[in-house]
């Protein structure tokens, strides 16, 4: 015989109504005698904030982010003992206290699986009796309320193997449970996003932060100000750039571009810098760090030829002949 209508109709009573778990018939428990909570999921603290990364189809090779299993296979964590509620009629509710198991409505393969084993089993999926939703057709159906993660046998009977006087046996759950983010995000937070104020930073150190249009859409900031690129010295580039990426170097006070393989500078004008010898020295401080190639100089205004009469090291000039105190040098920053 199938659940009664007036079955139904105590446990919509009692969800509905009361926001709580239907653990008894209202003979032996009128609604405000429930005491398990069953919060809808429309609850605002209690909406699955990452829900989209739920998969159809139940993992079966360990926990994601947002998902750990239940069950024999060693790939998440054990099958759950449940513990029996005594405020109900014997052996006919059962307590897995965990919240938040995953409902079919997110897939055929969440729905739970109950077995009947010995007290402490290690392997209920293998040496326990699996009874199934329908029941065994002697009206022994059971439900399982997927919020509070509550096993109740709500059909007129309990199956045989755990009915009333049955000692020394446990119901068991293997199935789902959602692990991720709670809220809808309150006023500071979407998804892996942290909103402050007009800061936006990622939750997760080291994440990046993607804007990504479709087809041949493009990116626009649309204001008639500026733009503020990252800043900092050549120490702080980062470890593993891509190709493309911008920044300004403080220490050679220009905006550079990794190609790819180096950082090149943007230089956009020529800078010049003279240089007065003392007839000592062949190495000079030079105004901005560069290179040999991207330094252009003058000695008396004959144009030497890098790599052979100088070399640019950084920040630092080096002759090949110690220049005369006499000797006009013109450096030029290409």
């Amino acid at each position: 015989m199938a659940v009664t209508d007036s079955a139904k109709l105590d446990y919509l009573w009692k969800k509905l109504g009361y926001g709580v778990t239907k653990t008894d018939t209202p003979a032996n428990k009128e609604a405000f005698n429930e005491s398990i909570p069953s919060p809808l999921l429309a609850r605002g603290d209690r909406v699955w904030q990452q829900s989209a990364l739920i998969a159809n189809v139940q993992p079966t090779t360990g926990n994601t982010a947002v998902v750990a299993i239940y069950n024999d296979s060693g790939n998440g964590a054990a099958t759950v003992e449940c513990t029996e509620d005594i405020t109900a009629s014997d052996n006919r509710t059962w307590k897995t206290n965990l919240t938040d198991w995953i409902p079919t409505e997110f897939g055929s393969t969440y729905l739970v699986k109950v077995y009947v084993a010995n007290v402490g089993c290690s392997t209920p999926q293998t040496t326990g009796i699996q009874l199934f939703q329908a029941g065994s057709g002697n009206n022994d159906e059971w439900f399982f309320d997927y919020q509070s993660g509550v096993l109740n046998f709500n059909g007129a009977n309990i199956p045989t193997v755990i009915q009333t006087g049955i000692t020394g046996k446990s119901v068991y759950i293997a199935g789902a449970r959602y692990i991720g983010t709670f809220g809808v995000g309150s006023a500071n937070t979407l998804g892996n996003l942290t909103v402050s104020d007009t800061t936006i930073s990622t939750v997760n150190s080291g994440d990046d932060i993607m804007l990504q249009p479709t087809a041949s859409g493009v990116v626009t900031i649309d204001t008639d100000t500026g733009l503020v690129i990252p800043t900092g010295n050549t120490s702080q580039r980062p470890g593993s750039a891509v190709t493309g990426t911008i920044r300004y170097n403080t220490d050679a006070d220009r905006i550079e571009v990794y190609d790819g393989s180096e950082w090149d500078q943007v230089v956009s004008d020529v800078v010049a810098q003279a240089i007065m010898p003392d007839g000592v020295a062949n190495t000079y401080v030079l105004d901005r760090a560069s290179t040999d190639a991207a330094t252009l100089v003058a000695i008396n205004g004959i144009v030497q030829l890098p790599t052979v009469a100088y070399t640019v090291a950084g920040n630092s000039i080096t002759f090949a002949e110690v220049p005369q105190s006499t000797d006009i040098i013109d450096i030029r920053f290409l």
